[in-house]
């Protein structure tokens, strides 16, 4: 069971209704992907297990966010799961999605629809958005401690997450480099 659902594909990642149909799929390939890359196989395996009744205190705290204090800074890490419909996740399933939906493989290779009344335009700066607001909320070794990522909070109380492997995200950029 996911996480997140449809309602979290909203604002600046929004697929239209219309788009729903394989969109659970993306979430179950993409979500797994993701959590094993911001919390290795182990700890991922406690997340994906989530229950809001038996879960352990500490996987509550990564899938519905808790308060944490950085210098007298009180910092509120929002979650996985959250009623905001804010989550590193959907950014992750929104990039992916947008990338893989751009194009369609045919006997011919990559080919693009048109359709009547429209200008195909280029899916560069939300592809580039997306993964931008991905990383802030995955975060990074480098990010300011005081930013509410994932991987502040983890690093914040890594004392409660042994098991805890993090893996860096690169960059992408207008080139798909």
């Amino acid at each position: 069971m996911s996480l997140i659902d449809k309602t979290y594909f909203v604002h600046e990642i929004n697929i239209p209704d219309s788009d729903y149909t394989d969109l659970t799929a993306y979430i179950t390939r993409y979500e797994k992907e993701i959590l094993m890359k911001l919390l290795g196989y182990e700890l991922y395996t406690l997340v994906a297990a989530y229950d809001s009744e038996t879960s352990p205190q500490r996987i509550k705290d990564i899938v519905e966010g808790k308060e944490y204090t950085v210098s007298d800074v009180t910092i509120k890490w929002n979650g996985l799961k959250n009623t905001d419909k804010v989550s590193l996740i959907a950014y992750y399933v929104f990039y992916n999605y947008l990338k893989n939906k751009t194009t369609t493989t045919s006997t011919l290779g990559e080919v693009r629809s048109t359709s009547e009344n429209s200008q195909i335009a280029s899916p560069v700066l939300k592809l580039t958005g997306a993964w931008r607001r991905l990383k802030e909320l995955y975060g990074s070794f480098d990010q300011d401690s005081l930013i509410p990522s994932a991987y502040n909070f983890l690093k914040e109380n890594e004392s409660d997450y042994d098991e805890w492997e993090f893996t860096e995200l690169g960059s992408v950029n207008a080139f798909d480099l």
